[in-house]
């Protein structure tokens, strides 16, 4: 099995390239990361601040953080890349846990938050993370208001269930339907 921190794969589906985040994505996910309709739905549990960035250091900086973070095998942070502008508009961040779970997070520009978008990201994070990331089940957080990501969750087989006594999480065990 390939280990991502290692090379780490690039992903493509209809609309997206999945690949590593890079600094030079800072203009493109400062877009992303300062818009206050995207923050509300960002999964910053754990996370030493909140991902409400308004300028390019602060943008770029935490791309810094994301990429020490991958050099340590903490987690891996795509930048979605949507393929016609040619420009990062959000984050997927994924790593395994000690008990086999995943967490997957998904940051997105406000305009992205669409089932369609959402369902093709979560189908390629489904066909790809169990083995890239050796886990049995994938977490992944929607917040109530979350409508489209809460009804792609739902399409895609993630269930709602208390996540370590933190709600408004959504698994799905590798195999389900």
């Amino acid at each position: 099995m390939n280990n991502p921190y290692k090379q780490c794969p690039v992903y493509e589906t209809t609309h997206f390239t999945l690949r590593l985040v890079s600094e030079k994505d800072s203009n493109d996910l400062l877009i992303c990361y300062s818009d206050p309709k995207a923050q509300e739905l960002f999964n910053i549990d754990g996370f030493p601040r909140d991902c409400n960035f308004t300028t390019h250091d602060e943008m770029l900086n935490y791309i810094k953080f994301w990429l020490m973070e991958y050099s340590q095998e903490a987690y891996v942070r795509f930048s979605i890349i949507d393929k016609v502008i040619n420009k990062a508009i959000g984050t997927i961040e994924m790593f395994g846990s000690k008990d086999g779970t995943g967490i997957l997070r998904i940051d997105l520009a406000s305009a992205y938050e669409k089932q369609i978008f959402l369902n093709e990201l979560l189908i390629i994070s489904i066909e790809n993370f169990y083995d890239l990331f050796s886990v049995s089940c994938i977490a992944t957080k929607a917040v109530s208001i979350a409508e489209e990501r809460i009804h792609s969750l739902k399409h895609t087989g993630f269930q709602l269930q208390d996540f370590n006594g933190k709600s408004h999480y959504y698994l799905r065990p590798r195999g389900s339907v």
